[in-house]
Formats: structure tokens, C-alpha cells, sequence
């Protein structure tokens, strides 16, 4: 995560404009982007970097983009800790990133957990680290370890040990701390042995230390290198290293590639406010915006190096944010998405998030595990939870950021290694104001004659107006692109990209207002999946001469010598064009609303590739498709479609064979479990908050989290349940609606079970893994809110703040069951069709 003393000077990707300043309006516009310009060759052989595995797979990298087996690769990384998540649930949470579209699994190793106490390693349980990587390779994910030494992540001490927090001379050559660094790689290297790239396993990268900005002698770039190489001493030898891009470019040339990351939002800010619109959400043409390292842009003036020598990655793109005492933003689902797709037209080359997974701290021997302002930190983080607002929360709960991000995922699957190798334009007029509305926010990655249309028309927390007349212009080496052929109408607030020149078999997609989702083979032959962008009608322009024949019922098809245009097509399931090219090759595209889009997930059953639509949260393994869902009955739509068996005895399943579609309608017996709620204790009102020391960077002093003796004159409540059967269900999360300050789950026998600092969202805890059966009775702490309280809340909390006046309210608790299908297998004669 952020560094600690530089996070507004260095993270600042907004501009000091106003929201309240800006009067969305709409403007015309044609958009022109000149990418005629030639392409130069990626420069090889720069970065000492890249490998063989022993069963005879390669990594290489140059100064665009990876390549895996000889073949450009544009990879999805994940940020999920193995440390923060109980051990007996790994494996279905990889399956459910992998399900995402993700690709690499990135891991911080906080060595607070595994050596709280000075020569007591810990390595079992949830701090497992080689089962880890074992399951991520089980399961065909590769793995970046991001080893530190410090590391942040919100841990404590940024992942130090308190031994070592109290060393002089920490994260320099300093022999003393060289010689513990050396001992904990040692460790590191003895976990992993065997899973290197290089020795057929998963691991492919490392990370070494974290927003590092020291310089001088045995600091910068002089400690870089000496981390890589105690790394590689120690048998953490990978073909790919990194460091963050922040706050500094002091690295070692040749040896490390810097990455970047940014946020639309940070906890760490002082302000009691919203922020200004971040620039996160502009297209980073040539690194030149200072997002979060690795750029142009770069705040510090030491160790500058050439970015051209290096390809355009990111490791902490933000999947999130999570909740710190004095401010506690809250994401939406597009907040997100919107942020991925404009990295990925800005030219991002390797797209990480910082977090896809959530988790919770463990509990230490000596002390709490989070960072907090109590150990010199600036920021007060819960005790336990780290759920971040992720795509997967705390407890695997599958979000709509989840569903949106997928979206990409199997683009970038399907079509990153085409995309890999296209540099991003930037059109003759774009703006470099976060907060401007009137000039639409383009981008263009092309290889000279193919390419993509990159649209971000959307912001957090500001209202981005429709752009009548939109179109864009596209200048290539032999040939002007105009899309779409006729100016349309830019709805408010969407993102979108837009292929153009596209070769499908030997036809060619001049372009399409629908955005590619992915492509499978099927029996039938190749299919091109689509989905409709809300508010554009999808529009699809072909060369004339490379069809021998086109067929697409329920559309109308106009035919020229140069074009054929297909429009008025309504999507859906069985939105279909049939291509012939001109060789008699077929294809057919398939063209989905975006919400069915959203539901869509590839995955590999019964030896092919399918296509699967679920609201439910959906992954495979092996022959086996897994569902889990908060509704008792679940709908599958597949294709091609499969017969199934081995459901259990209580399962009922219903499939309708609709083309080369099936659908599926599964059922369950509903659990109702019985509740009841009975408050004990009133609180005791709170008039004022204590506030924190002045910081420089952050130019204010917030407050603090209060202490644990607070508690004892919270609003207490009994919580008592009876379930009388588990069977079928996934998980039971119990939701509690509530407003206040800080909310806790007690134990009568384990104590503390999970924290909560109020941020509007309801409190989801998933009481299978805390050991919650039936007969059980837990303690709610609510602790209330003082009034004019010097926090940020969105508008949602403070609306139930008011609401609740001083007093903690409990507005509503639920126990939600999470039902699940485990036994959904393809039988073995299948397998042939």
C-alpha cells in the first residue's frame, strides 16, 4: 500500500479544483487521433530479467510487454494474503479469482507473522506459505511474492517484527539488519523450494521492498540490488523482480522493473470532505501523469531513470480502499471497473490490483497485528478486518466490482496478447484536468492498423454529462478509421472500449459499438462474444469484399462495395451474426446486454471451454463446477450446454435445452433460521474524539481510534440463533445494518471475533469460519458516534448518522444463508460432446 510520510505529496492524483466548482454541460465533439506515426520494435536485451522453467516454458520480457512460451502476454495480478485467510478456504478462493479472469496472484510475506518473536518461525496454519503457492499451482495461477522485508499492507510496523521496528539503520545495508534480512529470506527460500519458475513451478516474480525512498550510501538503488541478491542467494529466483515506482526511481538499472498503481481515493487523506475528482480516471499517456510511481512525473528528483527502458506495469491498481478511523470512503462497483479499463488504454501492460481479495488480520502473540497510530503509524486501520471494499470480501463474498472487472478480465484473456503489442495515442485535444467535463476522455492502442478505441466518460463522486456528436477519428499508417461511421450520442457516466480493423478469421471488423467480451471454440465453430453498451445501440461495419456471406436475423444488414453495416440487432442470448469469409471459413458473433455480460464467466468443464451465466458466484475445478448463492434457487445458463449427475439427494435440477444454449434451474430446500435480537446495554454519550499529532504531509491532525475501555460503555446487544441443519450451505454472514462509530462481534469463549468502523455499507461476518454453529449466542459493541465527529463519511453514512441522532441504532440484523452446489459434475460419457 501507501507510504507513510510522503502519501498526499506523492500519491496526489487530483487536482486542487474543486467539486463543487464544476458545472457538468455538454459539448459536440469529434474526436481525432493521429497513430500514424510508426511503431518502433521493443527494445530487447535492457532488463536482465526473464527465464526458462525445466519443463521447458520461458518468460521474457522488453520494454512493452511480457511474453510467455514466445508470445506477447498481458496478464491480470490479484492481490490476495495467504495470511489474512483462514488455510482450509484457500483453495476455493484461488478458484474464484482464477473464475475472475485472474492470472497471477500477488502475496505479500509480512514477516510480523511469521516471526513476531525473534527466532520463532512460524510457518503452519494460515501462514502456510508453501500450501499456498502448492494450491495457486494445483490450480494453473502463477504467483508474484511481494517478500519486503518491509511491506506495509497496512500490517504492523509495515510487516516488521517490534524487534526489528526498534533496530537503527532498518531497510539500509546496515549489517545488523542485513544479517536478520538474510535469515528471514533464508526462511522465505527454504518454504518455496521447488516452486520457482525456473524448477516448473508457479512463482514468477518477486517484489522487493515497498514505496522505498531512501538515498545515500548503502540505501536507493545500492540496497535494491543487495535485496535481489540475498533474494537469489536464498533461492528466490524468479525470472521477473519489481519494486513500486513510489516514492522514488532510485533502483538498480537492468535489475528490477518499477510498477505503479493509483487509487480514487485514499483513507490516509486528512480531509473530512470528498476530494477532488482524481486523475486516475484520465488516460496516462507516456507515464506523463504522476499517478503512484513509475512515471514521468515522479516526485523525487533522485535516482531518475529512462521509464522507456521499462514496459508500463501495475501492482496497486486500486481494487478498493479500505476503512481507517478518521476517514472511511466507500467505492462503487463503476468506481472501480472504470479505473481498470482507463489503465489498461492508458497501455498498462500488466494489470495488478491492491486488493482483490480481502481478509483479516490474525491475532499476534504480543500484540494486535494492524497499523495503528499507537506504533508511530499515521493511520488507526480495525484491529482485524481487512476487507478493503475488495471484489472478494473478508469472507469470499463475490461484488458487483467482482462482476464489472470480469468483464476486462476475459477481455484482456482472449485478446491481451494482440493488445499487448499496440502502444496507447492520445487524441490532439485532451485535457489534463481531473475535473474537466467538457473534453471526452479518449484513448487509441494500435499496432498501426488494428486496434482499440479506449472511452472513459465517468468519474468518482462527479457527474460526467452526454457528448452529443460523438465520434472518433482515427489517422493510421494507410487508412482513416472514422468510429462509429455516423456521430452518436456519449452517455453520461459509462466507460466502454471499441474495437476497430479487427480480423476475424479473414473478415474485417472495421469496427462495432458493441465492446469484445471474450471468444471460445465451439462445435459449431469459433464464437466472438459481444456485449451492448447501455444507452448505444450496437453497430457493426464490415469490409464488404472479405464476406461471402452474413446472416443476422432480427437486424437489418446494408450492403455497399466497401461496407457492410449491421444495426437495430437487439441483444440477447440468441443475438447472433453468422460470418462466412471470403475462404468459407464461418464464425458467428453473439451479442449480450451487458447485464448477462456481467453474469459471464469461461471456464473449462468436460474438455472444452463454455461459457456460464450466473448471478451466482461461479468456479471450476477440475470437471466440477462449484455455485454459491444467497438465494436457495439458482439459474445456469451454459454453452454449449452439458448434462449433469452426482447432485445430492436434496438438490432438484431442471435443464431446457434452448439451442446451443442449456439452461439450468437448480433448487434447494430454503433455510430459515430463527433470531432473535434483545439489546443489553444502552451507551454513554460521546462528546468529542481525541485527536492525533499534527503531520506535515497531511497538513491536520485527526483522530484517534478510542480504546479498548471505551467498550465497556458501548450499546451492548445479545445476538441468539438456532440453526437446525448446515447442510447445503456455504457460509450463513450474518448483516448487520447499524449506524454509529466502531462496531465488535464478542465471543463469550474466543473473545473478539471481527471489527467494523461504520461506513454506511452493512457489516457482512461469515460465521462458518469463526466456528458460529447452531444453539449460539454472540455479544454486538456499538460504540457511538460523537457529534460533529472530524471523519470523513459518504453521504449514505452520513444520512444514517442523523438518522440515529448520538445513539448507536441497530437498524436491522439478518442471518443471510449462502447456499451451495458442490456435486454439479459433467459425466464422463459427456466429455465427447
Amino acid at each position: 500500500m501507501i507510504s507513510m510520510n510522503l502519501r498526499v505529496r506523492i500519491l496526489l492524483p487530483f487536482v486542487t479544483m474543486m467539486l463543487a466548482a464544476q458545472e457538468p454541460r455538454a459539448i459536440s465533439h469529434q474526436v481525432t487521433v493521429d497513430a500514424s506515426a510508426s511503431i518502433p520494435a521493443p527494445e530487447t536485451g535492457y532488463l536482465h530479467l526473464g527465464g526458462r522453467s525445466s519443463d521447458g516454458h520461458s518468460i521474457e520480457v522488453n520494454s512493452q510487454y511480457l511474453m510467455l512460451d514466445g508470445k506477447p502476454w498481458l496478464p491480470v495480478m490479484g492481490e490476495f494474503h495467504f495470511s489474512r485467510y483462514p488455510e482450509s478456504q484457500w483453495e476455493d478462493e484461488i478458484l474464484k479469482m482464477k473464475a475472475a479472469g485472474i492470472n497471477i496472484i500477488s502475496t505479500y510475506v509480512f514477516w510480523i507473522h511469521h516471526e513476531e518473536i525473534e527466532g520463532q518461525f512460524d510457518w503452519s496454519g494460515q501462514r502456510d506459505l508453501r500450501r499456498f503457492v502448492e494450491l495457486c499451482a494445483k490450480h494453473g495461477m502463477y504467483v508474484w511474492l511481494r517478500v519486503g522485508p518491509w511491506a506495509h499492507g497496512e500490517a504492523r510496523n509495515g510487516g516488521f517484527p517490534d524487534w526489528i521496528a526498534k533496530l537503527p539503520n532498518t531497510r539500509t545495508n546496515d549489517p545488523t539488519y542485513i544479517h536478520h534480512v538474510e535469515r528471514f529470506f533464508n526462511q522465505i527460500g527454504l518454504q518455496v523450494h521447488g516452486l520457482m519458475f525456473k524448477d516448473g513451478g508457479p512463482i514468477i516474480g518477486t517484489q522487493l521492498e515497498n514505496e522505498y525512498g531512501l538515498h545515500g550510501p548503502s540505501k536507493g538503488a545500492e540496497h535494491i540490488l543487495k535485496l535481489k541478491q540475498l533474494a537469489i542467494a536464498a533461492g528466490i529466483d524468479t525470472p521477473l523482480y519489481s519494486v513500486t515506482g513510489w516514492p522514488s526511481l532510485d533502483f538498480p538499472p537492468h535489475e528490477v522493473i518499477p510498477v505503479s498503481g493509483g487509487y480514487p481515493d485514499g483513507f490516509w487523506y486528512g480531509s473530512q470532505t470528498r476530494l477532488p475528482p482524481s486523475m486516475t480516471y484520465l488516460f496516462n499517456f507516456n507515464r506523463e501523469l504522476g499517478d503512484m510511481g513509475a512515471t514521468v512525473a515522479s516526485e523525487d528528483p533522485i535516482g531518475k531513470v529512462d521509464l522507456r527502458h521499462d514496459p508500463y506495469f501495475g501492482a496497486e491498481e486500486g481494487g478498493g480502499m479500505a476503512s481507517a478511523y478518521h476517514r472511511r470512503p466507500v467505492l462503487a462497483a463503476d468506481d472501480i471497473a472504470s479505473l481498470t479499463l482507463t489503465g489498461i488504454g492508458s497501455g498498462i501492460n500488466l494489470y495488478g490490483y491492491y486488493m482483490f481479495h480481502g481478509g483479516t488480520n490474525p491475532k499476534g502473540l504480543m500484540t494486535t497485528l494492524q497499523e495503528s497510530t499507537a506504533t508511530g503509524y499515521p493511520n488507526d486501520l480495525p484491529e482485524l478486518t481487512y476487507d478493503f471494499e475488495a471484489p472478494l470480501g473478508e469472507y469470499g463474498q463475490q461484488r458487483d466490482s467482482y462482476r464489472k472487472t470480469r468483464m476486462l478480465h476475459l477481455f484482456l484473456n482472449a485478446f491481451g496478447p494482440q493488445l499487448a503489442t499496440m502502444p496507447a495515442f492520445a487524441p490532439a485535444e485532451h485535457s489534463r484536468d481531473a475535473a474537466n467535463t467538457t473534453i471526452p476522455r479518449v484513448a487509441v492502442r494500435t499496432d498501426g492498423n488494428a486496434g482499440f478505441v479506449f472511452v472513459n466518460n465517468y468519474v468518482r463522486q462527479l457527474t460526467m454529462p452526454a457528448h452529443p456528436d460523438f465520434q472518433v477519428h482515427i489517422k493510421l499508417r494507410d487508412s482513416i478509421v472514422n468510429v462509429p461511421s455516423r456521430p452518436i450520442t456519449l452517455p453520461a457516466n459509462t466507460y466502454f472500449a471499441w474495437p476497430f480493423n479487427r480480423a476475424l478469421n479473414q473478415s474485417i471488423l472495421r469496427y462495432s459499438t458493441a465492446q469484445l467480451l471474450t471468444q471460445i471454440d465451439t462445435p459449431t465453430g469459433k464464437l466472438v462474444v459481444f456485449f451492448a453498451i447501455p444507452g448505444i445501440v450496437p453497430e457493426f461495419s464490415f469490409t464488404t469484399s472479405t464476406l461471402r456471406n452474413v446472416r443476422a436475423p432480427n437486424a437489418t444488414i446494408s450492403r455497399s462495395a466497401d461496407t457492410t453495416l449491421i444495426t437495430h440487432l437487439v441483444p440477447g442470448l440468441n443475438s447472433t451474426i453468422s460470418l462466412t469469409d471470403t475462404s468459407g471459413a464461418k464464425l458467428t458473433l453473439l451479442v449480450l446486454t451487458q447485464s448477462q455480460a456481467e453474469d459471464t464467466s469461461v471456464m473449462h468443464l468436460a474438455g472444452a471451454n463454455r461459457l456460464v451465466l450466473t448471478a451466482s458466484t461461479a468456479f471450476a475445478e477440475e470437471d466440477s463446477l462449484h455455485l454459491e448463492s444467497l438465494a436457495a434457487t439458482q439459474q445456469l445458463s451454459m454453452l454449449p450446454g452439458v448434462p449433469f449427475h452426482n447432485l445430492t439427494d436434496t438438490t432438484g435440477l431442471a435443464a431446457h435445452p434452448a439451442g446451443q444454449w442449456t439452461h439450468y434451474t437448480l433448487t434447494q430446500p430454503a433455510i430459515n433460521p430463527a433470531l432473535t435480537v434483545h439489546q443489553t446495554q444502552t451507551a454513554a454519550p460521546r462528546q468529542t474524539m481525541t485527536m492525533g499529532p499534527y503531520i506535515d504531509w497531511r497538513k491536520t491532525a485527526v483522530p484517534v481510534v478510542p480504546p479498548d475501555s471505551s467498550f465497556v460503555q458501548s450499546a451492548q446487544w445479545q445476538l441468539q440463533w438456532d440453526i437446525p441443519d448446515t447442510n447445503g450451505l456455504a457460509d450463513l454472514l450474518l448483516q448487520i445494518d447499524y449506524a454509529g462509530d466502531i462496531a465488535r462481534l464478542i465471543s463469550p469463549t474466543a473473545g473478539q471475533l471481527d471489527d467494523n468502523f461504520f461506513n454506511g455499507l452493512p457489516w457482512q461476518v461469515g460465521l462458518k469460519r469463526l466456528g458460529v454453529n447452531s444453539h449460539n449466542s454472540l455479544t454486538l459493541q456499538i460504540l457511538p458516534m460523537p457529534p460533529r465527529a472530524p471523519i470523513y463519511l459518504d453521504t449514505e453514512a452520513r444520512r444514517l448518522l442523523r438518522a440515529s441522532k448520538t445513539s448507536p441504532q441497530l437498524i436491522k440484523v439478518r442471518l443471510i444463508p449462502t447456499y451451495e452446489f458442490t456435486e454439479f459434475v459433467p459425466t464422463v460419457d459427456d466429455k465427447a460432446h
